[in-house]
């Protein structure tokens, strides 16, 4: 049903009560005077079957206006018309126009303009003054009254007509407010409806904390970054998101200190929080607090992906200054070790010559690694089965003995990752665990899968080094460290380079034992080609 249909049928309802409450008293008023009538006095008998009908009829109108589905006109016009007639009787049965009834039949004329169309509000207020004129004229025949009743019945009449034409104009602006306001309330649906599908869709999470703690507007996305559910207006941020809590409080203390990413559990992603402040007071509603919620590890990879064009953009101007200069010395070198003059200490020093430039020669490698790595090409895939073929691949290019053992789940382990990038970072990292547990006995590593508690899944790589020293695990990832006299120090931060432009993590984990754990990204979860 259309709003302005229903509109229509309230003002109709309003007039239809209006009709039972004026059938009501004008029974009623004949009765309080029943003795000495003011009311049906010229016949007082016709009078109270005419009022009993009419609060008769008007009471059965009360329940037939509850049926929306017929034409509002059709029963406004039967309405008005019943009203006119019955008014007019009472009139005539009440001594005329001197009786101050036909002030009654002003109301109906009225609604008459303004419950129907501007030509059937005209034509209901020429039947009024008609049947006003006509009742007059039989009046004064029946009963042998006064002419003056024609000039009063008259200018009642105009009345009708001026009441009409301002009623109508009272109608028209009354429509056109409703309109303005009808479309203004649909636009503000439109707005609303459009306003929560963008917040559903943003992948910004979105969070709105009253004055109490409380959530009172969150989208889907901050729910899949925080990795719990959330009811607008009844969870508190402390127990959806302590950490989130904790650091609302932090800004709140101190709004110029930045945020550190954090996780809001195990497995969940780690994310950057930034604060800002509605302002309730022009509203008349409490101050709230508003937090958008970021993907650090999208942010991180962002970041990182102007990092490597950097880089490239660097190896890639002294790649020839470096490679050209390297070349000629270690050919020169190779030249002059063939010499037969050339003596042994001598000889160690051309050696020595040839190592450097191979290290150098794998640094550029490395770094030129960095600038032309493609982008990820993710794949769903059995981690378990992936992992046995790699295994298979890589022993043949290692030397004997060596043991790589494993550790599986009982049930398929599902992955989103790159197949390429994940051979180089495990070859990497495998190549590292072999080369420190050969230091310390025999050379092996285990590699270990599992899930955390989100179904989130992980593969650790173990070897039989003691670990890692305190000291140096904060700079285990950062490009060109290394404790190996001959390493480039890029291997690790190159892995986890690589695990990062999967939305994986590249962790070492503290333990007895040297332990660096890959942390696949959910396979439901959907990844952000870099």
């Amino acid at each position: 049903m259309k709003a302005g249909t229903t509109a229509e049928h309230r003002l109709l309802s309003i007039y239809a009560w209006y009709r039972l409450t004026l059938s009501a008293l004008l029974l009623l008023l004949f009765f309080a005077h029943f003795q000495k009538p003011l009311l049906g006095r010229e016949d007082p008998g016709a009078y109270l079957h005419l009022a009993i009908l009419y609060f008769v009829f008007n009471s059965l109108c009360i329940f037939l206006n509850q049926d929306r589905i017929a034409r509002t006109s059709r029963r406004a016009l039967v309405f008005v018309l019943t009203d006119i007639l019955a008014l007019t009787l009472f009139i005539h049965l009440s001594g005329g126009v001197t009786s101050n009834l036909p002030l009654l039949l002003a109301v109906s004329v009225a609604a008459g303009n303004i419950l129907l169309r501007p030509r059937l509000g005209l034509f209901v207020s020429a039947i009024a003054t008609l049947t006003l004129l006509y009742e007059q004229i039989y009046y004064i025949y029946e009963y042998s009254s006064s002419w003056q009743g024609i000039e009063t019945s008259a200018f009642l009449g105009l009345g009708f007509f001026t009441i009409a034409l301002l009623s109508q104009q009272l109608a028209d602006r009354l429509r056109q407010g409703e309109e303005l306001a009808l479309t203004q309330e649909r636009r503000l649906r439109e707005m609303h409806t459009l306003s929560r599908q963008i917040l559903r869709r943003m992948r910004t999470g979105i969070l709105v904390i009253d004055e109490q703690g409380c959530i009172t507007m969150s989208n889907q996305a901050a729910s899949t970054l925080l990795d719990v559910a959330l009811a607008d207006g009844e969870t508190r941020l402390s127990d959806a998101a302590p950490r989130l809590a904790e650091a609302m409080r932090a800004w709140q203390q101190r709004p110029a200190q930045r945020t550190p990413p954090f996780q809001n559990h195990a497995g969940a992603a780690n994310v950057s929080a930034s604060f800002t402040v509605l302002d309730g007071e022009a509203h008349d509603v409490p101050w709230s607090t508003l937090i958008f919620l970021e993907d650090h590890t999208q942010l991180t990879q962002q970041a990182q992906q102007l990092k490597l064009a950097s880089l490239g953009r660097f190896s890639a101007s002294i790649a020839h200054e470096i490679r050209n200069p390297m070349g000629a010395i270690s050919h020169a070198a190779q030249l002059l070790a063939e010499s037969p003059v050339i003596q042994a200490e001598d000889a160690r020093l051309l050696q020595i010559i040839q190592q450097h430039c191979l290290r150098m020669n794998d640094i550029v490698e490395n770094v030129l690694q960095l600038s032309r790595r493609e982008n990820s090409r993710y794949e769903l895939f059995d981690l378990t089965a992936w992992l046995e073929s790699f295994i298979d691949e890589l022993l043949p290019s290692l030397p004997a003995p060596t043991c790589i053992q494993r550790q599986d789940m009982q049930t398929p382990l599902i992955v989103r990752f790159d197949p390429n990038h994940l051979y180089q970072v495990l070859q990497n990292l495998v190549s590292n665990g072999l080369r420190y547990s050969g230091k310390h006995g025999d050379a092996g590593v285990l590699l270990r899968t599992g899930q955390l508690a989100q179904a989130q899944p992980y593969l650790d790589v173990l070897d039989h080094g003691p670990g890692v020293e305190a000291a140096l695990r904060q700079h285990l990832f950062e490009p060109f460290f290394t404790t190996e006299a001959r390493g480039t120090g890029l291997g690790l931060y190159l892995a986890r380079e690589l695990c990062e432009a999967s939305q994986a993590r590249l962790d070492y984990i503290d333990g007895p034992q040297t332990c660096f754990r890959i942390t696949f990204a959910h396979p439901d979860r959907s990844l952000q080609l870099p």
